[in-house]
């Protein structure tokens, strides 16, 4: 039986190595110890890494870099001074390993967000700008959500393939409506045989508890998103 390569044998950790795969991600190097990929779609690298040596030698082919996600923080410091990438975000990586769909209450009423939602999504929504939310509408991928009627709020895929852009209204808070919107997005990537997985900023609780509460496992070690600006 041959030897399992490093990021097969840590799915949690290594999710987005998986995930680029499945959407045909290009191997731009790799060897016994790392890999380095860019995701098609989105033009997004990551790099993922259990040796620093290997991690070095993978990253010989990159010479300029504006964003890049490590699967580990092993090679933070030095990416953000080898690509002088100024800013860092630190998360936590949930996956819903399940097969099963999850149970949906049905109380709202979820679509693809029409133009008159997406600008009210604009403008409470700032981890992405308008060309990257305009991309997700065009794709199929960010979606609103109506409780009797109103507007109460959205989720959406980043163009990476994560789960996020999740918001609820605060009039509409404590409701259940987040679990049954993330719900609704977890069982529409299991039908398109996607993995679902996001990531929680490493300081919002509510985020966390509510992976947790969906039964998403959490990878043991923080992924990191190294960036210029």
């Amino acid at each position: 039986m041959r030897m399992l390569k490093f990021w097969e044998r840590d799915f949690l950790q290594n999710v987005i190595v998986h995930s680029f795969f499945r959407r045909g991600a290009t191997v731009m190097n790799e060897n016994e110890g790392a890999i380095l990929l860019r995701d098609n779609e989105s033009g997004v690298l990551c790099v993922s890494a259990t040796d620093f040596d290997c991690g070095k030698e993978v990253l010989t082919v990159l010479d300029n870099c504006r964003l890049i996600i490590l699967s580990q923080p092993l090679m933070l410091e030095y990416v953000k001074e080898r690509y002088n990438l100024v800013n860092e975000t630190a998360c936590y990586q949930a996956v819903y390993t399940k097969s099963e769909p999850l149970p949906m209450p049905r109380r709202l009423d979820i679509k693809v967000a029409d133009d008159d939602e997406l600008e009210i999504i604009e403008n409470t929504y700032n981890l992405a700008n308008p060309a990257e939310l305009k991309r997700a509408q065009k794709n199929g991928a960010i979606f609103a959500a109506h409780a009797e009627g109103q507007f109460c709020g959205y989720i959406g895929e980043h163009g990476e393939g994560s789960m996020g852009m999740l918001e609820i209204f605060p009039s509409f808070r404590k409701r259940g409506y987040a679990a049954e919107l993330e719900s609704f997005l977890i069982n529409k990537k299991l039908e398109a045989e996607a993995i679902p997985y996001c990531h929680i900023i490493e300081d919002n609780v509510a985020s966390y508890n509510l992976q947790k509460k969906l039964g998403l496992e959490i990878a043991e070690q923080k992924i990191y998103w190294a960036f210029k600006e």
